[in-house]
């Protein structure tokens, strides 16, 4: 055995481990090893060399090795996701993998430039792998398994989380896949649709951009007044340095029927009706034909996609209420049903949405229910569009949300009593 020392070169001053016990007949797998375990930097991403060159390529390169001789080690690969070009999608998915396992190996403990330049840069590469499949994947398996320990597991021998792709000519711009999940306890899989948030990476977009705290908002009070769907928030692997990623996963319901699955016969002002509403007050958009319908065999409306807009105060409900605008995603056949309900007929459709929902009350659950996901999220760095807090943003939503309903629940009742006539 000699000691030796291995220098590490690459960051602004040199770093020594100093006696160092080797065996010169050790062999070149089991040397690159013993380097990994002083300096922390995996096999794949050493660069060494001695006396000067680089080391010999054969199975036992320091036979020759004298007493306090040093082996030069350099971390390669630094940066490479950095550079622009074809290759950055390919180069951020490599640099997301390579982030984990050196944080998993205490890398960046050790090495302080490296860890400065990876808090600078790293979120920004890792925003480019946010619509990655295999991550996205990943983090369901990940979120779901914790739920089934949760609900008293022992074992994962009763745990499935089997994936598909979401078939094309389903839609949906955001990059997606369908989960196949079976906790302890339960009978049957549950199949869920799991997709990138709004401003995630898309198929118009591959870089991710920090997430909306409304939208999350949003889902869960759909949920609560039966419109949407039961939605779960995912994190993505907190390894991976995301500060943009985040997966929103709803339950699949095969009794949703989209608008443009509505026989011309069977459309209903009624179901029209409350989408526009749950859009104007709200403040969601995008919901066309097949984002929004109803759900089978009733009058209710169902809404499973959207996206969230910039909020107000409306000086004139009665005016918000009557705005036909987000129909503009409609067919001719939705827009004439609309147009024949008669003011009256529409005010007396709301104010009854209105009782059945309950919003004000549900949206003070809701925003109980979504506590839980806004705080996980901050303590994992997911950034926010908007305001720096979330709490402050949804608060402020909250506020505007509730003002204009109250404002409308005024207004219908006011009309109720003195001027509702056919119009």
């Amino acid at each position: 055995m000699v000691k030796v020392t291995i220098r590490l070169v690459g960051e602004e001053k040199d770093r020594l481990f100093k006696r160092i016990e080797l065996d010169p007949q050790i062999h070149v797998d089991d040397l690159v090893k013993e380097i990994e375990s002083v300096t922390n930097i995996l096999p794949k991403f050493q660069e060494i060399k001695f006396r000067g060159d680089e080391l010999p390529d054969v199975e036992r390169p320091l036979q020759d090795i004298k007493f306090a001789e040093e082996l030069v080690v350099y971390k390669k690969a630094v940066g490479i996701a950095m550079k622009a070009g074809p290759e950055r999608m390919e180069n951020a998915k490599e640099a997301v993998k390579l982030h984990t396992r050196l944080l998993e190996k205490g890398f960046f403990n050790v090495y302080s430039s490296f860890n400065e330049f990876r808090m600078e840069n790293h979120h920004k590469v890792a925003s480019w792998t946010d619509g990655n499949t295999e991550l996205m994947r990943e983090a369901t398996v990940n979120h779901f398994r914790a739920l089934h320990f949760k609900r008293g597991a022992d074992d994962e021998s009763d745990f499935v989380c089997r994936f598909e792709a979401r078939p094309r000519d389903l839609g949906g711009s955001r990059k997606n896949t369908l989960a196949y999940v079976q906790l302890h306890g339960e009978k049957e899989e549950t199949k869920y649709n799991v997709k990138c948030h709004h401003f995630g990476s898309s198929s118009n977009s591959a870089k991710g951009q920090s997430p909306d705290i409304k939208e999350f908002f949003c889902y869960k009070l759909l949920e609560l007044i039966n419109v949407g769907p039961h939605a779960q928030f995912i994190l993505p692997n907190k390894l991976t340095g995301s500060r943009t990623s985040m997966y929103i996963a709803t339950k699949w319901c095969d009794n949703f029927v989209p608008i443009s699955h509505i026989e011309e016969e069977d459309v209903s002002a009624d179901i029209l009706v409350q989408i526009l509403l749950l859009g104007t007050f709200l403040f969601i958009d995008d919901l066309h034909s097949d984002n929004c319908g109803q759900w089978k065999g009733t009058k209710e409306a169902a809404i499973v996609d959207f996206m969230p807009r910039a909020y107000t105060s409306y000086t004139n409900v009665k005016k918000a209420l009557l705005d036909n605008s987000s129909s503009v995603y409609w067919e001719a056949i939705h827009i004439d049903a609309l147009e024949k309900c008669n003011e009256k007929s529409r005010l007396e459709m709301a104010k009854e949405c209105l009782k059945k929902w309950d919003l004000l009350s549900k949206i003070e659950m809701a925003n109980e229910q979504i506590k839980p996901v806004k705080d996980r999220m901050k303590r994992q760095d997911i950034g926010f569009k908007g305001f720096n807090s979330p709490t402050e943003e949804l608060d402020q939503y909250i506020i505007a949300v509730k003002e204009n309903l109250t404002k409308l629940t005024v207004m219908l009742n006011e009309i109720d009593l003195n001027e509702l006539t056919v119009k």
